[in-house]
Parts: C-alpha cells; structure tokens; sequence
C-alpha cells in the first residue's frame, strides 16, 4: 500500500510538477490553498505534508502551527526556491522537518521521505504506547488484550453491576486480588471500603475474630468489646484471599452472612446485620477440597454461580510485551532511574519462558533487572538464569548433540558428569555455540567451557 503525501503550494505548476514527480512512489493528494488542505488533512490521514513557500497571509512558521493544530502525526517537508540565511531561519523555528529546493527532483524528494517515514512511524508506536501505558496507570485497569484476559474483562463488567458473591479462581500470581479490585471500582459500592483478607496469615481463632468481633470476656484477654471486619465496613466490599484456608467451620458462619446477612461477635448472643458484598478467591480446586473435607458444598454452590477464571500468564504470552513495558514505567518512577527498553533478544526470551510465578514473577523479574542494570537496553546478559535455562530452547524435544530430552529427563539414575554434560549442551543449543555467551550462562570461564567441551566429546557431535 502506497503511502500518503498531502501537497500544498498556490502555484499550479509547482502542483503539476510534484504529481509528475511523485506518483509513480506515493498517493499524491494537492491543493492550491492552505486552508482547503487543512480541511482535507482534518478529515483524512497523510504521512507527508509538502508545504510550499510561497502562500498568501502564511509564513513557514504560522503555517505549521496551523497544521500542528489538528493534533496529527505527519511529516513536513517545505519546498523552497533558494537556500538563504533568512528561509532557513524561518524552517528551523517552524519545526519543519527538512526542506527540498525547486524545481521538484522526484527521486531527491523520496530520499527525503523514506527516512522522514520511519521517524514519523516510530514516534506513532511509541506515542501509542505512552499513551497506553498512561490509560492504564491512570484507571489501573487489567492489562492486556488477548482473548481470554477479554473475557475476563467482559465477565467483571458484568458481574460489578450485581451484589452477589463472586468466587475468582486462578494460579498464584495471576492477578485475583487486581480482578477483585476492578469489580470492587466498578461497582455501585466504590464509595465504600474494601477490605482484603489474607486467609494464609491467621490462626482460625485470630480469623474468626478478626472477621466477626467479640464480646469482652468471650477468651482470656479480651478485657473490652471490639468491632470486627464486618461491622467496620458495613455496605462495602470484602475480599477473602485463598478462602480455601479457612476452617470449616468458619466456613459456615460466612455462608449464613452472606445468605441472610446475618452474624455473631465472639462470645456474642445478639445477632448482628451486615451489608457486605463477598468476593473470595482461591488457587485450589475447591471441588477437590470438599471430596477431602476440607471445604462446605453449600458454600462452593454459593460461591460458584459467579466465576471467574484468571488465566496463567503462559496461556496469554501475547499480553506480556504490555505487562513489561507497564512495570518497566512504574519500577523506574519507584526507582528515580531513567525508563529502559527491552531488546529484542530479551523479549523473545520472556515470550518462550512459562512463568510458573505468572505476573507477579515478571514483575520481580524485571525489577531485579533494572535494579543491576546501569544501561538504558536492557540486554540478554541481564536475564536471571532460570529464564534462559527454561525457556522453549531448552524445552525442545531434542537436545542438540545429546538427544531426545524426554529420554534424558525419564533416566532414573543421573551421575554429575551426565548431569553436566546435558546442562552444558543445553547452554550451547540456547546460543547456537556462541562459547562467550555459553560460559556467562553457566557462569565459568571460557577455558573451563573448552575443557568441559572436550571432555564429553561435545564437538564431534
């Protein structure tokens, strides 16, 4: 598809010209007044404006700020008859990005253009992304675009507009507590607290006092009454994270809150109201929890008639350039150090990783990066091992030079020297035999890595 040149000259040779010129490289739209060509750029999108000196009642310089007004990304290219001190001048205060002498040279012009193109179109992407990344700051909304995180997205818009319980599943790291929060924003009950309940940190007894209050007397050294959890936040929201740890019986007691509002203070006599609305999430199978016991089957039916599943990160690898460049521009903010860029290298290395930590362990991941980097690009040298020892490379179903991997990995017995042999040939697949890069990996010195070479006889392979 050709790209988009807008020319604006009130002469009509010199339109004439720049058609003959340069319609064979580009779409070529002219026009013979300024202001019709800004009506035209207002309504349509060109890459290059070509902006001629000579138009009634404008200068370079109030002719830019006319275009510069219609808040696009182009191009500007101005046309001159002669280089002078003065017009030159006038195309450097203007902000014009280069200017072409008259007559019109058409293949002069295109290498004027091309590189013009590649700036202009670079400055798009990263004003695309600026401007993503703020949206996503700003309303702190879940990041990505894949498909099932738009599910996810789709069923908390739902969801937020009811006031029944909602069960959010999920592996460690994946976001439950963020999706628990978005419901929470979006819903009727944002100018209420919300409360997060980490079920992992309590004993049953300091959790279901927490959580209900007491009565003073209800256990030795409760010398006063104390409002609970519940009473403190009445018409708000309540998030009970990993609920699956809570003791069973406790378990009944949040089930009759959440089915008739109602419940006790420790060592209380009096029922009690609560207006609260319940989001719980677990990384269990809840279903596996009841056959053990260990969970109420009328809770997991209350519960599970509002879910939402949160996918591990490996299942929506495109979401990561996004999530990356997100942490990348608030761990540095957090930091006070310059913003980095990921190279291509590194990317394709976090793309091929499985992230067993999900989220959570990109973040930390990229924090230690950019905490013992000092460069701006951050490069395959400062990847933890862990990511390209495991990334797909390794992964393969082939060793290159030892074998099948499901082979090696099914041996029962390991002696070190075979252990060593696999570790080192899979360093060398990873760089394709680049030795320098192979000894940083492993973290030994090249002469080692030769001698390591030569011992299990890796290069006759």
């Amino acid at each position: 598809m050709k790209k988009s040149v807008l020319a604006i000259s009130e002469r009509k040779e010199v339109l004439k010209e720049i058609r003959k010129e340069l319609v064979k490289y580009y779409e070529v739209i002219t026009f013979n007044n300024l202001l019709d060509g800004l009506d035209m750029l207002r309504e349509s999108d060109f890459d290059v404006v070509l902006l001629d000196q000579y138009l009634t009642w404008f200068n370079f310089i109030d002719a830019k700020k006319k275009l510069n007004g219609l808040g696009k990304e182009f191009v500007t290219i101005g046309l001159i008859d002669e280089e002078t001190d003065e017009i030159l001048d006038e195309l450097e205060k203007a902000g014009i990005y280069s200017y072409a002498l008259k007559p019109i040279n058409g293949e002069e012009i295109v290498k004027l253009i091309k590189p013009a193109l590649v700036n202009i179109e670079n400055v798009k992407k990263y004003k695309k992304l600026k401007e993503k990344i703020a949206e996503l700051e700003e309303q702190k909304e879940i990041i990505g675009q894949s498909i099932k995180i738009k599910e996810v997205k789709a069923k908390v818009e739902k969801m937020a507009t009811t006031d029944l319980p909602i069960l959010i599943t999920g592996e460690a790291g994946v976001g439950k507590t963020l999706v628990a929060r978005e419901i929470y924003r979006k819903s009727d009950r944002r100018r209420k607290d919300f409360y997060t309940l980490n079920c992992g940190t309590m004993t049953s007894e300091v959790l279901e006092r927490e959580l209900f209050g007491y009565e003073r007397g209800a256990f030795p050294g409760a010398i006063s009454s104390k409002k609970g959890i519940l009473e403190e936040i009445d018409g708000g929201t309540l998030f009970i994270d990993e609920i699956a740890g809570i003791d069973i019986k406790i378990q009944s007691r949040i089930l009759k809150v959440i089915e008739y509002g109602e419940y006790r203070k420790v060592g209380g006599t009096r029922a009690k109201r609560a207006d609260v609305r319940f989001i719980v999430s677990t990384d269990k199978d809840l279903r596996d929890e009841i056959e053990k016991g260990k969970f109420r089957k009328d809770l997991y039916h209350r519960l599970n008639g509002f879910k939402i599943e949160v996918p591990p990160l490996r299942d929506r690898r495109e979401d990561i350039p996004l999530l990356a460049n997100y942490f990348l521009t608030g761990i540095s903010k957090d930091l006070n150090k310059p913003i980095p860029v990921l190279s291509g290298e590194v990317m394709k290395y976090l793309l091929e990783y499985a992230f067993p930590g999900n989220i959570r362990e990109l973040r930390n991941m990229l924090e230690r990066m950019i905490i013992l980097s000092d460069e701006r690009i951050i490069d395959i040298e400062n990847l933890p091992l862990e990511i390209k020892m495991k990334s797909d490379t390794v992964e393969n179903k082939t060793v290159s030079g030892i074998g099948p991997l499901k082979e090696i990995l099914e041996k029962e017995i390991f002696s070190l020297d075979d252990v060593e042999r696999v570790v080192i040939a899979m360093a060398l697949q990873r760089t394709r035999w680049n030795k320098q890069e192979t000894a940083k990996i492993l973290g030994i010195g090249r002469t080692t890595l030769y001698e390591k070479i030569r011992k299990y006889k890796l290069d006759d392979k």
